[in-house]
């Protein structure tokens, strides 16, 4: 089996570990501080939601690398909700944690289906979960704005996700411009 993808650049792993510090961060902070305070709830569900809907049908597909990090994505996005709904609930602050995800869903939905490239239900999901998680962070967001407790663990797992997504427009933009150039 292939380890990794033939045409992969450096932002596409500078991405991937710069996503997979950002939740090692997460898990850190609430397993040894035992505590969920300032980590909204809703953006874990978004990304649970994101991670399945994105490889669905496909989390088995080498490359290997891929395989790995599909597998780790979904079991810690599943684990954080677990956490924060059973061990770490007491100190989860639902009271601010109330933006409505039910409404990013919803604008997420015709997007996906509108700007997916053919409407089959696996490229659907995946358009869909692209724009759901370009929102995902929102919630996050609105909640540190709201309880005004910004802690240095929080702010780091906000950076490097923050840091995640432009890795991934540079990669983009890379592999966009390698199809031009071998055109």
């Amino acid at each position: 089996m292939q380890l990794v993808g033939k045409n992969w650049n450096i932002f596409r792993y500078l991405a991937d570990f710069s996503h997979l510090t950002s939740i090692i961060i997460l898990l850190y902070k609430m397993l040894r501080q035992r505590s969920c305070a300032g980590i909204s709830l809703k953006t874990q569900i978004l990304y649970l939601i994101v991670f399945i809907c994105r490889y669905y049908d496909g989390i088995f597909d080498p490359p290997l690398y891929n395989i790995i990090f599909k597998l780790f994505y979904i079991t810690t996005s599943a684990i954080f909700v677990y956490l924060m709904r059973t061990r770490l609930n007491r100190t989860y602050n639902k009271k601010h944690d109330s933006f409505n995800i039910y409404l990013l869903i919803i604008i997420s939905l015709p997007f996906g289906y509108f700007t997916s490239k053919y409407k089959e239900i696996s490229e659907i999901l995946w358009t869909f979960s692209l724009w759901l998680e370009s929102l995902a962070i929102l919630p996050q967001l609105f909640l540190l704005r709201r309880t005004q407790r910004i802690d240095l663990l929080s702010t780091d797992y906000i950076f490097f996700l923050g840091l995640y997504r432009l890795f991934y427009i540079l990669n983009w933009y890379l592999a966009d411009q390698y199809k031009t150039e071998k055109k």
